[in-house]
């Protein structure tokens, strides 16, 4: 399932993130993905909930996805403290 790889990436970027900014949590991670990724939306999500779920910086994370033309993942915000 590359989705859930692509989401295990998220979460390591997340906590280099978190590391640099000295937070303790996460709110919300907003994201990009194109319609012509080959990511399946509901895959992805589905991944970062249960990664998510396991780690007390990301335990309450929301994770807004955005769908816009082209064939990128990209992270666009982040809301932490």
């Amino acid at each position: 399932m590359h989705e859930f790889s692509l989401a295990q990436g998220l979460m390591q970027q997340l906590s280099e993130l978190a590391n640099r900014h000295e937070a303790l949590k996460i709110f919300t991670v907003k994201v990009a993905i194109g319609t012509r990724s080959g990511i399946v939306v509901d895959s992805f999500c589905f991944g970062f909930e249960i990664l998510s779920a396991e780690n007390t910086l990301t335990k309450e994370a929301v994770l807004e996805v955005s769908e816009p033309k082209g064939d990128d993942l990209m992270l666009l915000q982040v809301e932490m403290e």
